[in-house]
């Protein structure tokens, strides 16, 4: 699975005492058209970060699948991890990067963002069960009898109610 990583210029020169890191200043980030100049596509992450937050970011290199990019607007010191265009940011540590080291802290927080990924799907999947509960209930509580007594106070599921009903009358 491949992970990008936002941060600013003071995080990425400890990031690059790395020994896995390796410099890959990719393409530019624009192309001349006969317009002007246009967004390249081609690097889809960062036509993405461009697009929601209004601003350019640069490629600097990488770490097996996790790219790693600079954005000069960022002026507090965290690491925003990517995965599958989903946020997860993190606070830079600088004392556990002095003493254990910066591939132990980047471990650590994909560690974390993996966790906080499964909390999110597990929520989701919470809210989906929450959703098809309310919905079951709210059907069950139809009252296609509702159009007849009170057609002011008259729901969603008690129409589809009544429109079932008739329809079971007419065909039986």
């Amino acid at each position: 699975m491949a992970y990008q990583v936002v941060t600013n210029v003071k995080i990425i020169q400890d990031i690059k005492t790395c020994p896995y890191f390796r410099v890959n200043l990719g393409l530019s980030n624009t192309i001349d058209t006969r317009d002007g100049k246009a967004l390249r596509e081609t690097d889809g992450f960062q036509h993405f970060y461009n697009v929601k937050y209004k601003t350019t970011i640069f490629g600097q290199g990488n770490i097996g699948d996790i790219m790693f990019y600079v954005d000069h607007y960022i002026k507090e010191d965290v690491l925003v991890f990517y995965s599958n265009n989903e946020e997860f940011p993190f606070e830079h540590d600088p004392l556990i990067v002095r003493e254990k080291g910066v591939s132990f802290f980047l471990g650590h927080c994909l560690k974390q963002m993996e966790e906080q990924h499964e909390e999110r799907i597990k929520q989701q999947v919470k809210d989906e069960i929450t959703q098809k509960e309310e919905s079951e209930e709210r059907k069950k509580k139809a009252n296609a009898e509702q159009i007849m007594i009170n057609p002011g106070a008259v729901s969603f599921e008690d129409l589809q109610e009544y429109l079932k009903k008739k329809n079971e009358d007419r065909y039986s």
